[in-house]
């Protein structure tokens, strides 16, 4: 791109790839996880207590990821470097002030949660009470990772909100196998409250090159933190909606029977794995350019960076998706099944991995483009949308799980994430006029033609080698349906492919 406009392709490539070992190591950890503790009355309890330390710190979460950002950019284009700290430091206060009470009311309040929202028996029960009153210490950790994850993004540093997963994953694991499966909830627990802990430590190799020095600070009624809390509102909303979402299917689970709460939990984390290497990492690089562009009203630069991030998006999800849905089971056998993780286990996992594959495509999307439209500070149609696709998921999860089980559940998620992705797209045309669509829409066209051979290599040489090692049989049908992929892709002059391809060669 040229005028300024970054190269998304380029700086995507990189960032994935500093992501990429993060999220090995993630798949690493959870491969620890399910061969420690398995799928059962420990790992259901983890789930319960993770989604409700998630539910509690969504206030500051959304603030510090997103709404700060978008904040901090507008202060420091107008008033300076000093002042956007200043507003930055009461930002982090505050948050950190919230995260401390909640902290403290969870403590006293998590039995009665959990006997109202979960089907848990008295083992279970205590198992993630110990859990939540472990993992509760990582609301006040948590405030000041996410805060320096969103300043160094806001200052268009990418390369340690990107890195910190792998410390985090490296500690995470050591401590799970240390402790060993007589350690329970509490050991789990306790290896998760470690990682964060490393998290916080590693940011500071990057916080000193931006220029950041810590000011206490907590006052609320400051024009920035009024201005802020008009835009968080509706962001708020939204991601309690997302968040509520994830409830109902951790409640519907515990009532499937045990180990289903567990087997949403390791699959959802598979699905991420794939969201936080391509899309997350990609969403917090363009987030500060589109807040840049949105403050000096360029909208022209907004639409480059919209098509260029979605082509990226798209060129990288697409096979993914093509592959790993008739090789969820294959995929759960080589990450979990070991230890503690038995092939009943893999059948829960597998089924709800194989119905979450086809909405990865539309989560992507989503994710982005929420971030998008929180970069024009606009918050409001992103809860709109979560409004509408919230309705239609908990009326799918409900029917379909009686239907079909945890596959029911997993479904009704996908669809959801792809209407949702539609209906923000429609909206931002509405919103924005004409988009440009055209150039995109040819690309994807040829990613739709790139796929077909992809798919169809998978299926022959998964059928071929049905009765072969699962490594071998899962590792030759991706390797050879990639390369069907991109080769295609490059015959066809796909833009992603090409601008790859010109990378490369620019580099020798």
């Amino acid at each position: 791109m040229d005028n300024g406009t970054p190269n998304i392709t380029k700086t995507a490539f990189i960032i994935t790839m500093i992501t990429a070992g993060s999220r090995i190591l993630g798949f690493l950890r959870e491969a620890v996880i399910a061969y420690v503790f398995g799928v059962g009355a420990v790992t259901d309890a983890y789930a319960v207590a993770l989604r409700v330390m998630t539910t509690a710190g969504l206030v500051t979460s959304v603030y510090l990821t997103t709404t700060f950002v978008p904040s901090y950019v507008r202060i420091r284009e107008k008033k300076g470097d000093k002042l956007a700290l200043l507003a930055a430091n009461n930002a982090l206060g505050v948050s950190l002030a919230i995260n401390v009470v909640l902290a403290l009311l969870l403590f006293f309040s998590a039995p009665v949660i959990l006997r109202i929202l979960t089907g848990f028996e008295d083992v279970q029960m205590a198992y993630a009470i110990t859990a939540i009153n472990i993992l509760l210490i990582q609301l006040p950790v948590l405030t000041f990772v996410n805060f320096f994850s969103g300043y160094l993004n806001a200052r268009k540093s990418f390369f340690g909100p990107s890195f910190i997963g792998i410390p985090m994953n490296v500690v995470f694991i050591i401590v799970c196998l240390a402790l060993g499966t007589a350690s329970g909830a509490a050991g789990l627990s306790g290896a998760s409250l470690m990682g964060v802990v490393s998290m916080f430590f590693v940011m500071f190799i990057w916080l000193p090159k931006e220029k950041y020095k810590y000011g206490f600070s907590v006052k609320f009624n400051t024009p920035e933190i009024r201005h802020d809390i008009k835009i968080l509102i509706p962001a708020l909303l939204g991601s309690a909606l997302v968040d509520l979402k994830a409830w109902i299917d951790t409640i519907i689970a515990t009532h499937l029977g045990e180990g289903n709460a567990a087997a949403i939990g390791f699959s959802s984390r598979l699905l991420g794995f794939v969201s936080g290497l391509i899309v997350l990492p990609l969403a917090g690089m363009t987030y500060a350019y589109m807040s840049e562009y949105a403050a000096k009203n360029d909208i022209k630069k907004m639409l480059e960076i919209l098509w260029k991030t979605v082509r990226v998006i798209l060129f990288i999800v697409l096979p993914i998706v093509i592959i790993a849905m008739p090789a969820s089971f294959d995929v759960v056998r080589i990450v979990y099944e070991r230890g503690q993780f038995t092939p009943e286990a893999t059948l829960l996992t597998g089924t709800a991995l194989r119905w979450y594959m086809p909405g990865l495509l539309g989560l992507s999307l989503y994710i982005f483009l929420v971030r998008f439209f929180y970069g024009m500070q606009d918050t409001k149609t992103p809860m709109f949308v979560g409004i509408v696709a919230m309705g239609v998921n908990i009326a799918l999860s409900i029917a379909l799980s009686r239907i079909m089980g945890i596959g029911g559940l997993t479904l009704a998620t996908s669809i959801g994430h792809t209407l949702s992705a539609l209906l923000l797209l429609s909206l931002l045309r509405r919103k924005m006029g004409p988009l440009g669509f055209g150039q995109t829409a040819k690309d994807i066209i040829k990613m739709t033609l790139s796929v077909i051979p992809c798919a169809i290599a998978v299926l022959i040489i998964s059928q071929i080698l049905a009765e072969s090692n699962v490594i071998i049989r899962f590792g030759t049908s991706t390797a050879v349906g990639a390369l069907l992929y991109i080769a295609t892709a490059f015959l066809l002059k796909e833009m992603v492919a090409r601008d790859f391809l010109a990378l490369v060669m620019k580099r020798k």
